[in-house]
């Protein structure tokens, strides 16, 4: 018995609809890279239909989409890396990102027969992709006299710290997107999850916002709480036996776990062969009818087990592991991780099931 993946479709159009509702005037392009962050990227695709595009990470997630019939405007975060690519994002609707010398280099040998939008990167301060100010005004220059190149382009850059509850960097990243780009005619992104959460009052109401994490139910910011976000993915898994164990037994590899007294234990069917992390050995916690339960001894490629008390549960029963009732953020903070990796990291051993 596997464990399972249930994914709410309905919360994601909740949790857009939100976010349309906080941003009203803005456009919408949704996160969904990543396989769509564990939930399936074809299947979120067309959930969040009603976002005025998709970002995805590569080229291939790109392929991948326009294979099965996604045909709105597709945003590739990290650009294209040749000219073939290139010409793959003029004839298919993809908005590359351009944040580099290389990709401006493709553009400047002219090679484009069909039009391309782009949006262009600038580094206020990540310090991973996009131009200093110099250089963006070089590549800015470059896309201008390019008339392949859609106008208006679109400008963006990427906030390192909105997340943070005393983050002081955004503001100076702001105010920096914004003396670069005050006299350039073109489309803007600044926002994130984090940021449209912290940041819409002090930003253009008719930016593009880029929402992620938060389309999933998932509130990045533990200080705020003005969106009425609705989880989306609901891991559980089986129970596949039931044993005593007595006072003095140790369980598990490295018995790193002694019993104190005589317990009865489940073994769950799942674990980090699936994704499920071996952090969460004797720390996290499992949820069933209103009980919740702890994990005890390591986590193992295929099995959990769970001190269940004296609570009735059988062979076959499914316990939640992160979902509607144990909150992901909380499972992920008792490990110092976060949500992003846990759900990314769920693999395709689990059952996947939308509603």
């Amino acid at each position: 018995m596997n464990g399972n993946i249930l994914i709410n479709t309905n919360n994601l159009k909740h949790n857009l609809s939100e976010i349309k509702k906080s941003s009203p005037n803005t456009k919408i392009m949704s996160v969904i890279k990543s396989n769509g962050y564990g939930h399936g990227i074809l299947e979120v695709a067309n959930a969040l239909e009603n976002s005025d595009s998709y970002a995805i990470a590569t080229i291939e997630e790109a392929k991948y989409l326009r294979k099965n019939n996604i045909t709105k405007e597709i945003v590739c975060l990290q650009g294209f890396s040749n000219e073939e690519e290139c010409l793959f994002c003029s004839k298919n609707n993809i908005r590359p990102v351009i944040h580099n010398k290389n990709q401006i280099g493709i553009i400047k040998k002219k090679i484009l027969k069909e039009t391309l939008k782009v949006w262009i990167k600038i580094d206020t301060g990540m310090n991973r992709l996009g131009f200093d100010e110099l250089c963006f005004k070089d590549a800015y220059k470059v896309c201008t006299n390019n008339n392949k190149i859609e106008k208006p382009i679109g400008l963006m850059t990427h906030l390192a710290c909105a997340d943070e509850k005393k983050d002081e960097f955004s503001n100076k990243q702001i105010k920096k997107f914004t003396n670069i780009t005050k006299d350039m005619y073109g489309e803007l992104s600044i926002l994130n999850s984090a940021g449209i959460l912290r940041y819409s009052n002090t930003i253009n109401s008719e930016h593009w916002v880029r929402p992620g994490i938060m389309l999933y139910g998932i509130n990045p910011c533990n200080d705020i709480n003005s969106l009425n976000l609705k989880p989306v993915m609901n891991l559980t898994a089986p129970v596949i036996a039931i044993k005593k164990c007595k006072k003095g037994d140790a369980i598990g590899y490295g018995q790193s776990y002694t019993f104190d007294k005589d317990t009865k234990i489940a073994s769950i069917g799942i674990g980090y062969g699936d994704g499920y992390s071996r952090q969460l050995s004797n720390t996290g916690k499992v949820f069933f009818e209103g009980n919740f339960l702890n994990i005890i001894g390591r986590v193992s490629m295929d099995i959990i087990t769970v001190d269940i008390k004296d609570i009735n549960i059988g062979v076959g029963a499914c316990v939640e592991l992160w979902g509607n009732n144990i909150n992901i953020k909380d499972v992920s903070d008792s490990i110092n991780t976060i949500p992003y990796e846990l759900m990314c990291a769920l693999g395709n051993r689990l059952n996947k099931k939308y509603i």
